[in-house]
């Protein structure tokens, strides 16, 4: 048996080969994400599959210990996977992100009535301004994967791997890309898996959209992949809005930390933001199972020392996730007793890491 690493534009295929057959694998899809507005670098475990007659001899788990020891060489921060039910948390995954949408009955979202933006098709050339676009409007989402205009290719899917998507554009009176939807391209569904663009003509354009398609597939109700503090679902709340979130056990939307300097020295500029002047002579000393440091403030910024300096706080890596991606609080994980904390630190690491709704976006998972 023979681990083998292959290197493909934007990823890495790790593969189990009996002699010259491949028998096990997965790919690792480079990706940045935000954490707030800060970008940390996430190889996205996706593909994972073995032949059926090797199954069930451990060979997933080869391939998966292969992967994260290749994350840790090239020092990518965290990763990020979408998986089944009591498998990946045996490699250090936790669940840290919850799954949000909402929906409007028919009837209701009808009452938007028209908007003076008008709608059109996706074209292949609006690719740029969309992502830059969706850019601007996810700079603070965290969760959210950053898209670059001159190399993204655009929707390739709707709420679910197998979905098709197709996409409405919202234009103004030069036809310039003001907001757009990306919905489930099926007909048992009306669906909407990304919403983007901001204030009510855009958001009254997309929901007159998706209203008439219910209308014409007889559904009755629209359904919006996006969380509660989203604009648009604040918008719609005017039309009789049901929310519905997800918290699931052990599965889904699920990360670790994979190198802990990269990551807490990528999530610095949002930490300092939240930071506050009244605590800056306050240093914050932290130990994880993946490694530790001791944020302080020298010259005006905050930076990361080497070594875990007086009290510290202590946790495991995947409450760091946690913390990270606003699934949960210091004092929710404390209560528990899956962390300690000085006193004295207590109010600053709530600052530090407030809850949030964070977003991955169906079209841009792996």
């Amino acid at each position: 048996m023979q681990i083998r690493e292959t290197r493909r534009r934007n990823s890495w295929k790790i593969e189990l080969f009996e002699d010259d057959r491949s028998i096990s694998w997965c790919s690792v899809i480079d990706c940045r994400i935000r954490i707030g507005a800060s970008v940390v670098t996430m190889g996205g475990i996706g593909g994972v599959g073995t032949l059926r007659e090797f199954r069930r001899q451990g060979y997933s788990r080869q391939v998966m210990e292969a992967a994260l020891a290749m994350m840790e060489r090239e020092r990518y921060g965290i990763s990020l996977l979408h998986g089944i039910q009591d498998f990946y948390h045996h490699f250090g995954y936790v669940t840290c992100m919850a799954e949000h949408e909402f929906s409007l009955a028919t009837r209701d979202a009808e009452r938007c009535g028209r908007s003076g933006a008008k709608t059109r098709r996706l074209k292949t050339g609006d690719l740029p301004a969309i992502a830059r676009l969706y850019n601007r409007d996810n700079a603070a989402r965290t969760g959210s994967a950053v898209r670059d205009p001159r190399r993204w290719r655009g929707f390739r899917k709707g709420t679910w791997w197998s979905t098709p998507a197709a996409t409405q554009v919202v234009v103004d009176g030069r036809d310039r890309i003001i907001g757009y939807v990306v919905y489930d391209d099926i007909g048992n569904f009306c669906r909407a898996a990304e919403i983007g663009g901001l204030g009510e003509p855009v958001f009254t354009a997309i929901l007159d959209f998706l209203a008439r398609r219910a209308i014409k597939l007889r559904l009755e109700r629209v359904w919006v992949n996006a969380p509660s503090d989203h604009p648009f679902a604040i918008y719609c709340r005017d039309f009789g809005l049901r929310l519905n979130s997800l918290y699931p056990r052990n599965e889904r939307s699920m990360g670790r930390i994979i190198d802990f300097r990269t990551c807490i020295e990528s999530a610095l500029p949002t930490l300092a933001r939240r930071w506050g002047h009244d605590q800056r002579g306050l240093r914050l000393a932290i130990r994880t199972d993946a490694g530790g440091g001791t944020l302080s403030w020298r010259d005006e910024q905050l930076i990361l020392e080497e070594g875990v300096h007086g009290r510290c706080v202590r946790l495991n890596q995947e409450q760091l996730m946690q913390l990270l991606m606003g699934y949960a609080r210091p004092s929710d994980l404390k209560g528990l007793g899956r962390m300690t904390v000085p006193a004295k630190q207590q109010e600053l690491l709530e600052r530090l890491f407030p809850l949030q709704h964070a977003q991955l976006w169906w079209p841009d998972r792996f």
